[in-house]
């Protein structure tokens, strides 16, 4: 049944018959080292099949619920139990946590509640994504740096603006003057919580492009000169119109230009944030053009600010409906329309990643060169 031989270094090897087949050839499969194999690659200690299958079939569906974070292909069936896995967790949210008391309608209360929660989640969960992609891959090709510099831009000035309305007393001072002392600042608390999360998470992935690529690789071959230009006129501009602010603030009132303070500085950061987010996204459709590929970019990313974005459109125009008040979109027409231009990006991506460069993984690989029914356990 087997056969035990020492090599000149002493180490005995164990050599298992399998069954007789002329292409067949005996499976070395214990020897010094032997502990560092798997259970399925050694048939002394291998697991009987049934319990084999059951940890694949374990290990298959815990992969399926982390699909956002660990998944890069986008196949079907793990976007099905994603996205339902997204969906619970909006769902537990949307019932036990707070709900806009305002809205007349007791039970669309909590759906209004549902789907906000869920929308907020997977917008937060969509940076993580790419940044788990970047890891694995230890690379950032396929990722637009021009996307990533705009990326930061954009959402450093939304956290400005949502930071200073948010706990700033001048600021919230000023607004009421100029809107009315009953004036309600529409800032919320998870509204600072997302612009900071994204602004964080945006800078960590611009930072993962230098580290894994190098500056001078990222700065000469993957950066445009039109965007650099526009980043510095955009910063330029904001220091400019600051210094004219605080030369007025500090003016007399003889010398003073209009009533320019510093409210009207954070709406300039806000007319910027609408230009970046209409702008950001065509250098990554044309680097994916280019490269008549996917690869690098997650998807998930877009899943995930589609998912998103959809809900929060459906979230605002049910609101308007239930309170009969259509001023949420009337009101606010360039959110509601940079909302739509996001989703618009967003099937642009999905038509690229899913029919144009479809991705087509091989896993001839993955084949084991000796299959399970060609060993013969009854010889062990």
């Amino acid at each position: 049944m087997d056969d035990t031989s020492t090599d000149s270094t002493g180490s005995k090897e164990m050599v298992v018959s399998v069954s007789t087949s002329p292409r067949q050839r005996p499976v070395a499969v214990g020897s010094q080292g032997s502990e560092d194999q798997s259970d399925t690659d050694n048939p002394l200690t291998a697991s009987p099949p049934r319990i084999r299958r059951r940890r694949r079939f374990l290990s298959t569906q815990r992969s399926s619920w982390l699909a956002p974070l660990t998944d890069e292909t986008g196949s079907g069936s793990l976007v099905l139990v994603g996205l339902l896995g997204l969906f619970l967790v909006g769902i537990v949210l949307g019932c036990t946590l707070p709900k806009d008391m305002s809205l007349p309608t007791h039970w669309y209360r909590v759906v209004s509640s549902i789907l906000g929660y869920t929308y907020f989640y997977s917008w937060s969960l969509s940076f993580y994504p790419q940044v788990i992609t970047n890891i694995a891959n230890k690379h950032t090709r396929g990722l637009s740096v021009d996307f990533c510099l705009l990326n930061v831009l954009g959402f450093t000035c939304y956290a400005t603006y949502t930071c200073c309305l948010f706990w700033n007393p001048t600021i919230r001072r000023l607004y009421r003057e100029r809107f009315g002392p009953t004036a309600e600042i529409t800032v919320q608390s998870n509204d600072v919580a997302f612009a900071l999360h994204a602004a964080i998470l945006s800078s960590i992935t611009l930072g993962q492009i230098i580290y894994f690529d190098g500056i001078k690789d990222t700065w000469n071959n993957r950066t445009s000169g039109l965007v650099l230009v526009f980043i510095a006129g955009s910063i330029s501009c904001c220091i400019i119109y600051g210094i004219l602010i605080e030369e007025n603030q500090n003016a007399s009132e003889s010398q003073k230009k209009g009533n320019l303070n510093w409210l009207d500085f954070l709406y300039l950061l806000s007319y910027l944030k609408v230009m970046i987010t209409i702008m950001k996204y065509v250098p990554q459709v044309i680097l994916n053009v280019r490269r008549k590929s996917t690869k690098g970019w997650n998807i998930w990313n877009v899943l995930l600010d589609m998912t998103g974005g959809l809900l929060s459109l459906v979230q605002l125009i049910g609101d308007c409906a239930d309170t009969s008040n259509w001023s949420g979109i009337t009101g606010n027409l360039a959110k509601f329309f940079l909302g739509l231009v996001s989703i618009l990006f967003d099937a642009i991506f999905m038509f690229q990643h899913y029919v144009l460069y479809p991705e087509t993984e091989d896993t001839s690989s993955l084949v084991p060169l000796l299959s399970e029914e060609d060993i013969d356990y009854d010889a062990l």
